[in-house]
């Protein structure tokens, strides 16, 4: 069965080619809420009431590289969640078949103008989206773990747009906002209170010649998770605690892309 998030991939790309449309750092990648790591505004957890329908909650990536990197097209990135329950709470379902809180993820590309630190790698010439896994799914290389998901995003720019990134930049990636939807009153999903670990696992930054340098470590201890409710303590594959997730697996940018040369 093919998978459907290769598909996804696969028209981006395709889309993207026929429509033009501080230096010592450590290199690597960040998570926060709200606002890019850097600014000092973000934060680690999100604590909610869960007592209101209206309103969001934004996960904000953003990646170092340890030297310049030219002509970059894309890049694409890994999270990996694990709630601190049996199984994977109905609050925290969504895009597929029967998800009580469909179409409640969304990404976007464009930076928070509140943030000034870190710089959009793209310039506001990016477009992208997102494929949320859960192991009521079949998904290519995911570990099946019933209180687990794994979201992809995926954003670029066209090849004539391509960047000259710096090394030490703090560049943005992507925002994943996570709506209040059906929290209380009739039809309400269960689990807004449970406790979720939320692990960026990587940000694969891919040129037009379709080489990519792949980030897997934080610019600093605990940059590449986030928690909300506290995390817990969530038991995946039989690593525990925040973050227990599995490592990110392989890429299915360059099989793709190489389809539309």
């Amino acid at each position: 069965m093919r998978s459907p998030y290769r598909f996804t991939l696969a028209a981006l790309v395709a889309a993207t080619l026929l429509f033009p449309g501080g230096a010592s750092a450590a290199p690597g990648i960040n998570l926060a809420w709200n606002h890019c790591l850097g600014e000092g505004t973000g934060v680690q957890n999100a604590a909610f009431a869960c007592d209101t329908n209206t309103g969001s909650h934004t996960l904000v990536g953003s990646f170092r590289l340890g030297s310049d990197m030219a002509i970059v097209i894309g890049d694409e990135v890994v999270i990996q969640l694990a709630s601190a329950s049996p199984v994977l709470p109905s609050w925290w379902q969504y895009y597929t078949t029967g998800s009580c809180r469909l179409a409640s993820l969304s990404a976007s590309f464009v930076q928070n103008p509140l943030d000034v630190v870190c710089v959009d790698w793209s310039q506001g010439q990016a477009v992208g989206g997102l494929f949320y896994c859960t192991s009521n799914l079949i998904c290519a290389d995911y570990p099946p773990s019933p209180n687990s998901a794994r979201l992809k995003v995926i954003s670029a720019v066209p090849q004539q747009a391509a960047q000259q990134l710096q090394g030490g930049v703090e560049y943005f990636s992507f925002n994943v906002t996570i709506d209040h939807a059906k929290t209380v009153g009739t039809g309400a999903c269960e689990g807004c209170s449970i406790p979720v670990c939320l692990v960026l696992n990587s940000i694969e930054v891919v040129d037009r010649t379709n080489h990519s340098r792949k980030l897997t470590t934080p610019t600093a201890p605990g940059s590449n998770f986030v928690t909300w409710q506290g995390g817990g303590v969530p038991i995946v594959g039989g690593a525990s605690g925040c973050p227990a997730a599995t490592a990110a697996h392989r890429s299915t940018w360059g099989d793709v892309k190489t389809l539309y040369r």
